[in-house]
């Protein structure tokens, strides 16, 4: 990972054609713009994670709807639970 340290109204390039811009920083809290093509899909990472785990859900139940890939759809949610209980407890 890459650790940068920027300040209010400085930016960062990615790949030519995505600008971060630090907006504001108050607090504990950053406010960051993205300014980047249409074509880029840009998510909120609890967004994203949301959308793989539904991919995962569909994955698995159009792989084998038998009561087995219900078996195999529990324990993938059993997990996700407990791994986002543990990320509130961090907090």
């Amino acid at each position: 990972m890459l650790v940068l340290t920027r300040r209010t109204d400085e930016s960062l390039v990615i790949n030519n054609d995505i600008v971060i811009t630090i907006l504001s920083i108050d607090g504990d809290k950053v406010k960051v713009g993205i300014a980047a093509p249409r074509e880029i899909s840009v998510l909120r990472k609890e967004l994203w994670d949301a959308i793989n785990d539904q991919n995962k859900i569909a994955e698995i139940l159009s792989s084998n709807p038998e009561p087995a890939s219900f078996d195999e759809l529990r324990k993938f949610l059993t997990e996700e639970t407990e791994t986002a209980e543990a990320e509130i407890e961090k907090t």
